[in-house]
């Protein structure tokens, strides 16, 4: 699991998320914070069941500048952010609280998948359609 240190690396992983359509998922944690270690399995758990999600921690004690404009005022605190903006949080080591977080602010999955690869290549089509290429098939067997 990512941790991010900076203000300049939370600012440049939100930049980065928002320009492939992804959510941020960031878990504002604490090592000596009894509920954060508790949650830190389902959070991992999360990151997994949701790839095409952000997961990342910020130690507060670390990462103090991030925490407070954040306005984190209590472990764990979750947020969520696309297009660089918090759009949903939770506070508490609630795991059904958090994945129900992750789920309303997960987006679509296939927009951060990219736009994939035309089977056959890129020229595969050249041009034509499916009816087009058929046609010119029998045409060209001579029917």
């Amino acid at each position: 699991m990512k941790s991010i240190p900076t203000r300049e690396e939370f600012h440049a992983l939100l930049a980065d998320a928002a320009s492939k359509g992804q959510t941020v998922i960031v878990d504002f944690t604490a090592t000596w914070c009894g509920p954060c270690q508790r949650i830190a399995p389902d959070f991992e758990r999360l990151a997994g069941a949701y790839p095409h999600v952000v997961f990342v921690k910020v130690d507060v004690d670390e990462n103090q500048e991030v925490a407070a404009e954040c306005g984190v005022q209590a472990m764990p605190t979750f947020k969520a952010f696309r297009e660089r903006k918090e759009v949903g949080m939770c506070k508490g080591a609630d795991p059904t609280q958090l994945e129900a977080l992750v789920v309303a602010h997960q987006g679509d999955k296939w927009s951060a998948a990219g736009e994939g690869q035309v089977v056959g290549g890129a020229d595969a089509n050249d041009g034509m359609s499916d009816r087009e290429k058929r046609l010119a098939a029998l045409e060209k067997r001579g029917l």
